[in-house]
């Protein structure tokens, strides 16, 4: 593709937020223990939560003087909001590299989509952070993590669109809404899979459950239609006399 697409320039934005959360880091000894404390932060997370983590634990985790760690993080909410920002930009940019070499939308909407479920199990530690611990607190509510998780679903709106101007499929009337089934669906099948190892074979069920999702896209919901207001029984009387 010649021209960079909306999907694109999405992820760049999430790149972009990504670096405004890094801190000014001058020596790469002072970036790999920052990624080292960020790493340690979501095994002790995804062990014991976040209501009773500590960050005398985490950075015990990591093997760091607990004053060393304040000079990277604040506090456990500081790395709490980091673990997500981190990581979905890294999911975003494998995405971009790969959708690059595809040459349909339909092809890059369901990678999309399927690679969410690959990335949860190769970082399944991060995955049960986000989908059970971030996600469902009202940390999701602070902008900054806010932000990061938004771009998930503008992305998908983005690939829904293009692919409705490309004529792969029709337009939809409500892609924020198809979005929401799309997401809902892979996210549910992420957090099952936490919760109970079922599927246990993650990747491959949701290969299926993606060819399905994608049906939708091809029966778009008719636009709703303007309806003209009731008269009330008082109008009618007026209108009688």
């Amino acid at each position: 593709m010649s021209e960079m697409q909306p999907w694109e320039h999405l992820i760049e934005e999430a790149a972009t937020r990504q670096h405004d959360e890094e801190r000014v880091l001058k020596q790469d000894r002072s970036r790999q223990r920052s990624a080292e404390i960020l790493d340690a932060a979501v095994r002790v997370f995804a062990r014991d939560g976040l209501v009773k983590a500590r960050v005398a634990d985490i950075a015990a985790e990591a093997g760091v003087p607990l004053p060393s760690l304040y000079d990277y993080f604040k506090g456990k909410a500081e790395l709490a909001y980091a673990v997500p920002i981190a990581r979905q930009s890294e999911f975003f940019q494998e995405f971009s590299r790969q959708a690059r070499e595809m040459e349909t939308s339909r092809e890059r909407l369901a990678h999309f989509l399927w690679l969410t479920t690959d990335f949860a199990r190769r970082n399944p530690d991060w995955a049960q952070v986000l989908y059970l611990e971030i996600w469902p607190s009202v940390l999701v509510r602070e902008s900054r993590v806010r932000a990061i998780l938004d771009d998930y679903g503008r992305i998908v709106v983005a690939l829904i669109r293009e692919g409705a101007e490309r004529g792969e499929w029709p337009e939809d009337p409500s892609p924020y809404q198809t979005a929401t089934i799309l997401i809902g669906a892979i996210s549910q099948l992420i957090i099952t899979w936490l919760l109970y190892r079922r599927p246990r074979d993650l990747v491959a069920a949701a290969h299926p459950m993606v060819e399905r999702m994608m049906t939708l896209l091809d029966n778009p919901p008719e636009p709703p239609v303007a309806r003209r207001p009731r008269r009330t029984a008082r109008k009618k009387a007026s209108a009688a006399s």
